[in-house]
């Protein structure tokens, strides 16, 4: 087989429900320059394993299964690295095991921006938002008007995570290879970090498309899970938090009041949560990592 245009990398956790319908998704595309499908479960506890290797044997589409035998995420280990070992594309796509793909022409029309805007590194397009019961459609995310738009770093930083739906988004393999090394000891919603330093060279190109279908409200889901637990939605916030400092060292200096947005956003998230729930030790460990980075900046230019 030829080497494919893109990887489309599936990330798949206790996915039983889903997964068969994201691959039949990914498999109805009509693209002529090459797909294979590398898909990672993060050692599922479902029968997930069994739905996938059943579908993935009628695909057209090579599929590539990662299955490690200790889950990677509760461990805070970075599935990225194995991945990018088994991606061949020169363009990564991602659908995440319960989202799939609406249109049989997204990755051609996606493909075909890349190539001719040398320039720009990543492209995305809406996403319809799906019950995750009923099926039916609710709604849209990332609708930004009906002609192509190329939004700027600055708008991607302080867009947050929902500013690009994950199953719409397409970048370059060489993304990965500029991410700064932090970014692979495990942040939270690693996809807000690809976006970002997807845009940082060129902007992130928006196409008038409705492509994908993101499932809410599935309570077994990770951000349903992580909400209804205060301690869990606090330790994210620190940790989200400790990771946009780290990005807004790393990115040139004229986006930093672009990520100080972000931050305050998130930073008064933590704060009204803490006084909400009485949890000051929150507050407490909040300081503490400022203190921590703030040495850690001083060590580094004395040094």
């Amino acid at each position: 087989m030829s080497q494919p245009k893109v990887s489309v990398v599936v990330f798949v956790y206790n996915h039983a429900r889903y997964i068969e319908k994201a691959l039949n998704s990914i498999n109805q595309q009509q693209f002529d320059g090459g797909i294979e499908i590398v898909l990672h479960d993060d050692a599922s506890t479902d029968h997930s394993a069994e739905v996938y290797q059943r579908v993935a044997a009628g695909l057209r589409y090579p599929v590539k299964i990662i299955r490690p035998a200790l889950n990677k995420v509760s461990r805070g280990i970075s599935m990225w690295p194995e991945i990018l070992a088994h991606c061949q594309g020169e363009y990564l796509a991602i659908c995440e095991g319960d989202d799939f793909w609406l249109a049989p022409h997204k990755l051609a029309y996606q493909c075909n921006s890349l190539d001719q805007l040398a320039h720009v590194d990543l492209v995305f397009h809406s996403a319809a938002r799906v019950n995750w019961a009923s099926e039916q459609i609710e709604g849209a995310y990332a609708e930004y008007g009906a002609e192509p738009k190329l939004f700027s770093p600055g708008e991607v930083i302080e867009g947050d995570g929902g500013f690009i739906p994950t199953p719409t988004l397409m970048c370059r393999r060489a993304v990965f290879e500029r991410l700064p090394a932090w970014f692979y000891d495990r942040p939270p919603v690693e996809d807000y970090f690809i976006q970002v330093y997807g845009a940082l060279r060129g902007g992130a190109l928006y196409l008038p498309m409705q492509g994908a279908a993101y499932r809410v409200g599935d309570p077994a889901s990770w951000s349903q899970r992580s909400l209804a637990n205060i301690e869990k939605a606090n330790q994210f916030e620190l940790h989200f938090i400790e990771y946009l400092l780290h990005m807004r060292a790393s990115l040139p200096a004229a986006l930093a009041p672009h990520v100080d947005v972000i931050m305050l956003r998130h930073y008064n998230l933590l704060c009204e949560r803490c006084f909400s729930y009485r949890r000051p030790g929150d507050l407490i460990r909040l300081g503490q990592l400022f203190e921590r980075f703030q040495a850690a900046q001083e060590g580094h230019s004395t040094s």
